[in-house]
């Protein structure tokens, strides 16, 4: 399904990552499905004001999905060579209209998230005192297809937090960057940063 593929790079976040937030003596497994019910509940009977009311859509995924994401380091891979070339008032213009354009992309996607849809967790397999881990998954969809889903994380100020993912072999991270270079390079690093801002905004 097309949703399926727009819809899990960021929402995996959400209902993955939490489940490395903490240690034992909790599975990851269990906290994941946790956290999964409770994203579903929060949505539960509210998918039409949500939908009608987008502002607090975006609302909801900046206070409870964008936390659990390492924005400055992903906004330095997806930017690529040109973060070292941006200054650092770019750089931070840059990481607010990408969170921006994250939340707007993504967020009408997230009320296509039901109970339909099921969730393999595989087990993390990890040293104890690893500070980079895989976290995979596996989306089973109601007509039958299965998309594999693998979190990159690694630990920030004693947390867990998503720096990459990919859906088959295709990364998030990649992706964006491939196509983000190409329209620097034709348009120019300012030129590109204020039109993500005009598109998305450029505050919170």
């Amino acid at each position: 399904m097309r949703w399926t593929r727009v819809f899990i790079p960021f929402i995996a976040v959400a209902l993955m990552a939490p489940a490395l937030a903490s240690a034992a003596p909790t599975p990851p497994q269990q906290l994941a499905k946790q956290t999964v019910q409770k994203v579903l509940n929060d949505l539960q009977g509210h998918r039409a004001e949500l939908r009608k009311n987008p502002q607090k859509l975006h609302a909801l995924i900046n206070r409870d999905l964008v936390p659990l994401i390492d924005l400055p380091y992903m906004s330095r891979l997806v930017l690529g060579r040109y973060w070292r070339q941006a200054s650092p008032a770019q750089r931070q213009r840059f990481q607010q209209a990408f969170k921006n354009m994250l939340i707007r992309t993504y967020g009408s996607a997230l009320l296509g998230f039901n109970n339909n849809v099921k969730i393999e967790y595989r087990p993390v397999r990890a040293a104890k005192d690893a500070k980079n881990v895989t976290f995979n998954a596996v989306i089973h969809s109601p007509n039958g297809q299965d998309t594999p889903v693998s979190l990159q994380l690694h630990e920030v100020d004693g947390q867990w937090k998503v720096y990459d993912g990919s859906i088959g072999n295709l990364s998030f991270v990649t992706n964006y960057r491939g196509q983000f270079n190409s329209a620097i390079r034709r348009e120019g690093l300012e030129n590109f940063i204020e039109q993500l801002e005009k598109r998305y905004g450029g505050n919170a």
